[in-house]
């Protein structure tokens, strides 16, 4: 069961959309000059240390919970995609907005906090609590997500790679993110929001998740979409 990673993080594994940054100007977006051509932009635009400097405050953003989504999803029988969510999440992003790959992301999500909407006939949330303690929720409460590398891979996106500690084990993971658009924004008191979504795979075996291969797959997707709020 995915966690964040929260990167950017702490998005839909083929369902992220970077709609919100065609809306709206974009902070990596940059002026051509008079004596540019667009095919020379284009060209520039492919290699990432041509991308230009990201226009935001640099400094600590904090998470938005009532904004922010972390999903899993896991192949059921070979017939659907079975998804739930986290309830509890954090998340704290360092920017520098000069140079993207010297920020840092740290994530979370509580283990416990899995919900599935599913209820038994008592009206308990038997289920969530098993998948629970399926992803060592009973050793490793806290699922974290710590960033090590962050590589611009275009105008809007970034691979972020990080340490996922789950089940009581650390391994390597990537997210594949997207920027959506910042402001300032008058109902957060005039502070600077920015938006992501996210996406990855994991391996639930690297980390020594077993249960119920007879019924799900391996992989698991998480889907993050989330809000940060400059401190």
């Amino acid at each position: 069961m995915r966690a964040w990673i929260i990167a950017l993080g702490l998005a839909a594994a083929a369902c992220v959309s970077a709609q919100g940054a065609a809306d709206t100007p974009s902070p990596f977006a940059g002026q051509r000059g008079p004596a540019q051509t667009q095919s020379q932009t284009q060209t520039q635009a492919q290699t990432p240390q041509n991308f230009p400097a990201v226009d935001l405050p640099a400094g600590a953003y904090r998470i938005d919970p009532r904004h922010t989504s972390v999903l899993f999803r896991i192949r059921h029988e070979g017939l659907s995609w079975f998804t739930a969510r986290f309830d509890t999440k954090d998340a704290s992003l360092e920017l520098n907005p000069a140079n993207p790959a010297q920020s840092h992301l740290t994530a979370s999500v509580d283990a416990t906090s899995v919900n599935t909407g599913l209820t038994n006939t008592a009206g308990e949330r038997a289920f969530d609590r098993s998948i629970g303690n399926a992803i060592g929720a009973q050793t490793t409460q806290q699922i974290t997500f710590n960033s090590t590398a962050i590589e611009r891979t275009g105008q809007y996106t970034a691979r972020v790679t990080g340490d996922l500690t789950m089940n009581g084990q650390t391994h390597p993971a990537v997210l594949d993110v997207t920027f959506d658009g910042g402001k300032n924004d008058i109902v957060r008191g005039g502070a600077v929001a920015v938006g992501f979504s996210a996406h990855g795979v994991i391996d639930r075996s690297q980390w020594g998740i077993g249960q119920w291969t007879a019924f799900a797959g391996n992989d698991v997707q998480i889907v993050i979409e989330t809000e940060f709020t400059h401190s």
